[in-house]
């Protein structure tokens, strides 16, 4: 095997890739009543979350502004259903990232 680059002994050099069976977001979280009415792009989600609240929640990644860096992400934890279902049809679609407006309607919380 040829070696271009010599090991200089950091976890970079490695290149280890994520585990796929341990995915999180390291971006700060907000809630979805903070996100009622307004638009932003859905980037990503993780499924069957265990929480403080109960389990199999989602964590979804979003982003306002499409084009933002992803030091500007934010994720929030969902255990509505329409949500869940939607997230799981746009990643059979293999369509993300998807433009979407949260909507509540009492505790319901949904896309549009």
């Amino acid at each position: 095997m040829e070696d271009n680059k010599r090991d200089d002994g950091s976890l970079a050099f490695l290149q280890i890739p994520g585990d796929a069976n341990n995915r999180h977001f390291n971006c700060p979280e907000t809630t979805q009543q903070k996100l009622i009415n307004l638009s932003f792009w859905v980037i990503d989600y993780v499924e069957s979350v265990k929480t403080k609240f109960g389990e199999n929640r989602f964590v979804v990644k979003i982003k306002m502004n499409q084009d933002d860096k992803d030091s500007d992400a934010r994720k929030f934890f969902t255990n509505s259903q329409e949500i869940k279902y939607v997230l799981q049809r746009i990643k059979e679609l293999n369509a993300f990232p998807r433009k979407v407006t949260m909507r509540a309607a009492g505790t319901r919380y949904f896309f549009e």
